[in-house]
């Protein structure tokens, strides 16, 4: 059986060829020392073909003041996904657009943009500068008469970008109500506009007028209805099918008291309202009062208050969509209200039917969006969290090679010195 002295000079003996074998390894095979590449903004486009060729153990960093197009973070990300660390630091705007073509015979568009408070956005297109807002809470959103190729949002440095939208083939408005000037006005007013429209108008008992044929009530014809009073009351089962298939519903003044449309309206019909009027008032929208939503039911959500009461509420019963308008005589602001109430009247109107018009699933005028269109919240998802930049650890200083040759030394003459003391040579 060995002593321990004995084990303790083969250990010294093991120890000291294992370090020559690691010297003579490492002269032959040099080992590259892991590195940190970094760059800026502006600087990385040119240098992603060099950092595909580094080696595997090279770690890269972006110094990011705004965000990256999107053909760098991709880069970046098969990068990472190849087996290189990459991480990058910086605060780009949190930027987000998003934009639709409404389903108005004018084409309009709407775009809807997300950024810091305060913060002032140009939108433009591939024709120019469309319009400039103040972001005021959550975001801005600006309505325009048409978008010509893709719309750009820019924050600063950042930019947000979403692709050209399609046009929308608007579908037929349906009128129902008793014979009366707010029915009357409400059909010119979509019909100026360029809406399609069928009306039905009681005039006595059992006796109606019409304009246009309506076969049937389904979406493959009609984008939406509007009820203007409880004469609608005969047709809620179709209703009922109509709007739960995709259809939009507009329950306008006393409509919404109508028994069989209660489980369909956004709230509970209040009592109306009446503003102290002079013979010399300009008339406005509600000047005359109107019919407050007293209580919204489940799903509903208040679009627009006036004074203590809603007078604009919104609900989604199945596919569609259900706004009730509390407004009373519109068609007073039409005649009397000050210069421009007629075109205002005309617009009001289509914007309160586009809210609820049927558009078809399949069109892209849907809510355009991608990965530009939120180009922070795409870099955040591609390549992680900003965070500070990894340790360089190429600045590091190798080991000098004459400490392994000085431990080896030692660990010789340890044996050495053991053996002699055993008397051994």
């Amino acid at each position: 059986m060995r002593s321990p002295r004995s084990r303790f000079e083969i250990a010294c003996r093991v120890a000291a060829f294992a370090l020559l074998g690691w010297l003579l390894g490492s002269s032959v095979i040099p080992s590259t020392p892991p590195s940190l590449e970094r760059a800026s903004v502006s600087e990385i486009a040119s240098r992603l073909p060099a950092w595909t060729r580094a080696p595997a153990n090279t770690a890269f960093h972006g110094e990011f003041a705004s965000t990256p197009e999107s053909w760098i973070v991709d880069w970046l990300a098969a990068l990472r996904h190849s087996g290189h660390v990459v991480s990058w630091s910086g605060a780009p705007a949190a930027l987000a657009l998003a934009a639709e073509t409404l389903p108005d015979p004018a084409g309009d568009v709407r775009i809807d943009v997300a950024a810091p408070e305060s913060a002032k956005v140009l939108l433009a297109d591939d024709g120019g500068v469309i319009d400039s807002a103040k972001v005021t809470g959550f975001g801005a959103s600006v309505v325009t008469p048409m978008a010509i190729g893709s719309i750009v949002a820019r924050v600063g440095d950042e930019r947000a970008a979403i692709a050209e939208l399609d046009s929308v083939a608007t579908r037929s408005i349906v009128v129902i109500g008793n014979a009366g000037w707010e029915g009357k006005f409400i059909v010119s007013a979509l019909e100026e506009r360029g809406w399609p429209v069928i009306a039905r108008f009681a005039v006595a008992p059992n006796v109606d007028v019409a304009q246009g044929v309506l076969a049937r009530l389904d979406t493959s014809r009609v984008a939406a209805v509007i009820a203007i009073d409880s004469m609608v009351q005969s047709q809620t089962d179709a209703l009922e099918r109509f709007v739960k298939s995709g259809g939009g519903l507009v329950l306008a003044g006393p409509s919404s008291v109508a028994p069989g449309l209660r489980s369909l309206a956004p709230g509970v019909r209040g009592a109306r309202t009446r503003s102290t009027l002079h013979a010399a008032d300009t008339m406005r929208l509600g000047s005359t009062g109107f019919y407050p939503v007293a209580a919204l039911n489940p799903g509903a959500i208040a679009l627009e208050r006036r004074g203590e009461g809603i007078a604009l509420a919104a609900r989604r019963v199945g596919a569609g969509r259900v706004l009730q308008v509390g407004y009373d005589d519109s068609w007073r602001w039409r005649m009397a209200g000050a210069p421009g109430s007629e075109r205002a009247h005309r617009e009001w109107w289509s914007r309160v039917v586009s809210a609820v018009a049927y558009v078809p699933s399949a069109n892209t005028s849907e809510v355009r969006a991608g990965w530009g269109s939120a180009p922070l919240a795409g870099l955040v998802d591609r390549l992680g969290a900003s965070r500070p930049e990894l340790p360089n650890r190429s600045t590091r200083a190798p080991i000098d090679p004459r400490v392994f040759l000085v431990a080896i030394m030692i660990l010789l003459i340890a044996e050495w010195g053991s053996r002699r003391l055993r008397g051994l040579r």
